[in-house]
């Protein structure tokens, strides 16, 4: 596992209270991800490696691997 996507599970267990989440883990099945943990979610990623995600991007990942790649790719562009 990368070190973007261990800190992307680290993330996303935080905001959604779940221990459980890997890279394959897909958002629509976490307990507790409602739209404000997805906002939440992008401004802890967005503070953590100084990077802006696009908003429509972002919604359209559906799982922490998508989103590690989606991370990978904004921080290689700035």
């Amino acid at each position: 596992m990368s070190e973007i996507t261990a800190t992307l599970v680290d993330l996303v267990e935080r905001v959604t209270e779940n221990p459980d989440v890997t890279e394959h883990t897909r958002f629509e099945g976490l307990p507790n991800w409602v739209s404000l943990s997805a906002l939440r979610l992008l401004a802890d990623i967005e503070d953590e490696f100084g990077v802006r995600l696009d908003l429509r991007t972002y919604f359209a990942v559906s799982d922490v691997g998508q989103l590690s790649a989606l991370v990978d790719t904004a921080l290689a562009a700035s």
